[in-house]
């Protein structure tokens, strides 16, 4: 999958759970994902009357199969501390979401937020679903008791910053070629230069006349066979 593709994936698993929550017992599902993990998180085994925001994200990224990128916690603060530990933390304003990036909050966030910085630790947790100009859709866990959606303004009220799972370090987006779209590169490159003139036409020519060469491809490459061939004749019109 490509990094965008892996984004969607786990955003995907967090959609599909829109509207499981704690009156209709589906939230337990997300909880009981959550402890499949092993070891758990500083072995804590989590409970169904537990907060559950942050394993929300941590079981969408165990069923997305992504849980090395997406670190797994229970606790919001804990899991910011995951993402700063490998340099995954976001907390610069102009910071534009992707989907797929993990929204921190702090919900006593001033009302001069636009002018100060709330450097509390954060205390519920949600994703990125949806990126439409400045305005982010959020899915979340435990928002009321519920997976919900939330929608905010970028750099908006009450976030406090990002974890930024390395998606592309997962993703099958590389420099590397394979052997089919070599081959088809090097049938462009032969055509290439058997297209080209010869750059010593008279020596071309006595090549021909003495039946060394039909003249065709003067710039390709010459194989080990060709050259054997060639080799002989030369050697036969010296007789």
């Amino acid at each position: 999958m490509t990094e965008l593709e892996l984004r969607r994936s786990v955003v995907n698993v967090m959609r599909s759970w829109l509207g499981w929550s704690e009156a209709n017992g589906k939230y337990r599902k997300i909880i009981d994902l959550y402890n499949t993990q092993k070891p758990l998180p500083r072995g804590y085994k989590l409970q169904y009357d537990d907060e559950w925001c942050a394993a929300t994200v941590t079981a969408a990224g165990i069923q997305a199969g992504l849980e090395t990128v997406i670190f797994g916690e229970c606790s919001c603060p804990k899991m910011v501390e995951l993402y700063q530990q490998t340099g995954r933390w976001m907390e610069n304003d102009a910071y534009k979401p992707q989907i797929g990036d993990i929204v921190m909050y702090r919900w006593d966030d001033g009302a001069n937020y636009a002018t100060t910085d709330n450097t509390s630790s954060p205390n519920h947790v949600g994703m990125v679903a949806e990126v439409n100009g400045r305005v982010l859709t959020i899915i979340e866990g435990n928002k009321g008791q519920k997976v919900a959606t939330r929608s905010l303004f970028v750099n908006g009220r009450y976030i406090r910053g990002y974890c930024l799972p390395d998606y592309k370090s997962k993703s099958e987006e590389d420099d590397s070629m394979s052997y089919e779209q070599f081959k088809r590169y090097m049938d462009q490159y032969r055509a290439e230069l058997a297209s080209q003139a010869a750059t010593m036409p008279d020596l071309v020519d006595n090549a021909k006349t003495l039946g060394l060469t039909d003249g065709s491809r003067p710039r390709d490459f010459l194989t080990r066979e060709e050259g054997m061939v060639m080799a002989r004749a030369a050697v036969l019109a010296k007789k």
